[in-house]
């Protein structure tokens, strides 16, 4: 009895201890083939991954070039890649982040103002409706803007130009809507220097002419509202005059 129970504990053991071991032995012999590959051969599979929209495997596949060859040629290309993928995969603050880190570790290399455009439109993605907060909006103008003053020449300027021509219609829009919510709850004042600020600002906006017939409403209501002040004080200092 005690030898059976003895083989019963046992082969469980010898067991667990084979499978360890085998496992030990793949691992040092049976390598993953991935691991083994040079970094031009991962690049080139992340980039068919990235073209196939497999934007999780292409991440992966970067990341493993940049971290297994850091000196490599390709493990430049897989840094911007790996941004690549994140923007092209709509996650526009990992995107701007990777980006920006290129452009901080590589200042004078030749694709900086690429990510500076790429950065510029990550900001421009989230962007929201005319009827909300528009800080992506800005933020986006401040990448555009410093794209074309840092390298004026570049190949992404007419790109640039296009983003910001829009971005600068929201703006506008977004003006011209405050100055009709103050002008519709009646807050006249408030609503004029949101139409001088618009015709001021945005000279190009198509509905100034709009704006500016609103401003001169605007002044007459408000001129409306003080005038029986004004008739009311003259009748005042009439009866102070007699008494």
């Amino acid at each position: 009895m005690k030898h059976k129970t003895f083989a019963k504990i046992l082969l469980p053991l010898v067991f667990f201890t084979f499978t360890l071991g085998c496992s030990t032995v793949k691992g040092w012999f049976g390598k993953d083939k991935t691991d083994d590959r040079p970094p031009e051969v991962l690049a080139e599979k992340g980039i068919k991954d990235l073209k196939k929209k497999n934007y999780d495997d292409a991440i992966e596949t970067f990341e493993k070039v940049r971290d297994r060859y850091p000196y490599s040629e390709q493990a430049l290309i897989a840094q911007l890649k790996v941004a690549d993928a994140y923007f092209f995969k709509k996650k526009y603050e990992e995107a701007f982040q990777a980006y920006r880190e290129f452009e901080k570790l590589h200042p004078t290399n030749k694709a900086v103002p690429y990510c500076i455009f790429r950065e510029g439109q990550c900001f421009y993605r989230q962007r929201s409706t005319i009827d909300r907060d528009q800080t992506y909006t800005l933020k986006a103008i401040d990448e555009f803007k410093r794209l074309k003053q840092k390298y004026p020449d570049s190949e992404y300027i007419t790109k640039a130009d296009f983003y910001l021509a829009r971005c600068r219609k929201d703006l506008a829009e977004h003006e011209f809507y405050v100055a009709e919510f103050y002008y519709r709850t009646k807050r006249y004042q408030a609503a004029i220097d949101r139409y001088q600020a618009l015709t001021q600002d945005y000279p190009e906006f198509p509905k100034n002419a709009e704006a500016q017939g609103r401003i001169q409403e605007c002044q007459e209501l408000l001129a409306a509202q003080d005038q029986p002040k004004g008739i009311l004080s003259k009748v005042t200092s009439i009866f102070d005059a007699k008494w």
